[in-house]
């Protein structure tokens, strides 16, 4: 396998900033949302800015890239981590708006935080150029130190003239308001909290129809916004997990050379069940994480070539970032399984890296369903997962 890695000094930027990230990881965990020295130091080794356009001021970095730098992040902090890849996936999606809208978010600067949901959408007006947006929203990570929010919404849902259309639609963070939901098992520092709108207008400028065909905005013509949705997804998703899997498999093998088991002479790291466990689960963490890095730097290489993506191709991601997330979790519960008791005490590193991997593993983009998604499209089934053609 060949990696395309075209940025190390991104990667050494993460690696940098790994101390402030782990100093505030319990004060995000705590506080349910991510601390504003993290948050600061992200967007001052301009992580933030790896999905924005040149032109605006941003980085255009290349997914692997990407990727490495999630699985970097996550390794410390999960919170940081998603909160740096959740809103990366936002920010690539303004490749579809005019390019006046794309504009007007990056008026400010390239370092523009987009919260966002993506699965139950909100309900939209047509009016004098634009829409009428109110609803209800779940799951806006980050929503507290966003500067916009996005959502699907549901145009004109009630009118008796055909189907309704369904839009991405941008508005501003202080038109809405935060309703406090996000009382869960894990990933408790993301702030995922609900969102709710009342008659927000947003001019159609900032907005674009949920369609997989798009001609990107002049600021998009690069390379990076030829992959598809599950590519950038693939290059975000699962990488937080990657590196928390990592940090659990660090941390039991450091505790089984120095525990000694209740009830036993010697070291936990002499038992036979401890070694073979260990193996297997680093056998089962590094053969997903290099699929889904061969998967991301074959999808590059023809977004390099101007090639385009068949719908298996854009499958083969799918299975990547699905695989990743599950080697994961099974890298993890292994390690719990080693660690034994050691691994449920709240004081235990290994017990924040449980939680959060049994949380991120019913995404809807990463969850075990979308293996299925992969066999529809290889057996020639209309696929259950409407976003693997985008």
């Amino acid at each position: 396998m060949t990696v395309l890695l075209s940025d190390t000094s991104l990667l050494d930027a993460a690696r940098d900033i790994a101390p402030i990230i782990r100093e505030h990881s319990e004060e995000a965990e705590r506080e349910r949302r991510l601390s504003a020295p993290v948050l600061k130091a992200l967007k001052e080794a301009g992580l933030l800015r790896m999905a924005t356009p040149r032109s605006l001021g941003g980085l255009e970095t290349d997914p692997v890239t990407r990727a490495l730098i999630g699985e970097e992040v996550g390794r410390h902090d999960s919170a940081a981590a998603w909160t740096l890849e959740n809103p990366l996936d936002w920010a690539f999606f303004c490749c579809r708006l005019p390019d006046e809208g794309a504009e007007e978010i990056y008026c400010d600067g390239p370092d523009a935080l987009i919260a966002a949901q993506f699965g139950r959408p909100l309900s939209a007006t047509s009016t004098n150029g634009g829409y009428r947006i109110s609803g209800r929203a779940p799951f806006v990570s980050n929503c507290h130190d966003a500067d916009w929010i996005s959502s699907t919404v549901l145009v004109d849902e009630d009118s008796a003239t055909g189907e309704p259309e369904m839009r991405m639609v941008y508005f501003a963070s202080e038109e809405c308001e935060i309703l406090d939901t996000w009382n869960v098992m894990g990933m408790r520092g993301t702030g995922s909290h609900d969102i709710s709108v009342n008659d927000v207008y947003v001019p159609k400028s900032r907005t674009f129809p949920m369609e997989p065909e798009f001609e990107p905005g002049s600021h998009y013509r690069g390379p990076l916004y030829r992959m598809p949705v599950v590519g950038t997804a693939a290059a975000g998703i699962p990488t937080p997990m990657l590196g928390v899997a990592r940090r659990a498999l660090d941390e039991v093998t450091e505790l089984a050379r120095n525990k000694t088991p209740v009830a036993s002479s010697g070291l936990l790291k002499e038992r036979a069940s401890a070694q073979s466990q260990l193996g297997r689960a680093e056998a089962i963490l590094r053969s997903g994480r290099l699929l889904l890095l061969d998967t991301l730097s074959r999808a590059w290489q023809r977004c390099l070539d101007g090639a385009p993506h068949s719908l298996e191709q854009r499958a083969d991601l799918q299975l990547g970032m699905a695989h990743a997330m599950s080697s994961a979790v099974q890298a993890v519960e292994l390690a719990c399984g080693i660690a034994g008791t050691t691994a449920f005490r709240a004081n235990s590193p290994l017990e924040r890296c449980f939680r959060d991997v049994q949380t991120m593993r019913h995404h809807v983009f990463a969850s075990e369903q979308r293996y299925g998604t992969f066999g529809q499209v290889y057996l020639g089934v209309e696929p259950d997962f409407p976003v693997i053609a985008f």
